[in-house]
């Protein structure tokens, strides 16, 4: 009668190592999956400088605007917007380049899309500091030191942002501030 049992209990014994060998097997063939709480942050790049590097002196040229990525961005997202503003004290927020409107779908803009048809559809590019639409180039005045230019991409839960042709910094962070979901930013310096 033992050996009956120890016969028994030696099967079952075997039935849960081959299941739990089986679900071990199952486990190692599911893809890979970010924990819920390790969701990646929403980034900007430029394939042009690194953040904290200094601008190539090609985008100091009229017209010959910065390339931006970004990535990771939160999926209710319905349009984006950049901004970049000089924050050096000799500047005094001088804005740079401001781009409205940038449909949910896209995630980039090319180098030198100011002003053209490079520009993904459907965005809007408003006034800069100088008082001209479109993008103007990091221009110091000499012996001023170098300049830090803050890009910021914002996303935004509206597709159409209601702005005034030219808005200050301050006044465009008024302005989306109750739209805002996330937001990315890197730095580029330059010196003349």
């Amino acid at each position: 009668m033992e050996t009956t049992y120890q016969a028994i209990f030696t099967r079952i014994g075997k039935l849960i190592q081959a299941a739990a060998l089986f679900a071990l097997v199952l486990v190692g063939c599911q893809p890979s999956q970010p924990a819920s709480g390790d969701k990646q942050p929403f980034i900007v790049t430029s394939a042009a400088f690194q953040d904290g590097e200094q601008i190539p002196g090609i985008y100091t040229e009229a017209n010959h605007s910065i390339p931006f990525a970004w990535d990771h961005a939160p999926k209710e997202t319905k349009s984006f917007a950049l901004f970049i503003v000089d924050l050096h004290p000799v500047a005094n927020m001088w804005v740079h380049w401001v781009v409205v409107n940038i449909p949910a779908t896209v995630h980039s803009i090319p180098e030198g899309a100011s002003l053209t048809d490079k520009l993904p559809e459907g965005s809007k590019e408003l006034m800069n500091s100088s008082g001209q639409t479109g993008y103007f180039p990091p221009a110091p005045p000499a012996g001023s030191g170098n300049h830090e230019y803050k890009i910021h991409v914002y996303a935004l839960d509206v597709e159409t942002l209601d702005t005034p042709l030219f808005v200050s910094y301050e006044q465009f962070q008024e302005l989306a501030k109750d739209h805002v979901i996330d937001s990315a930013e890197i730095s580029g310096y330059f010196e003349n």
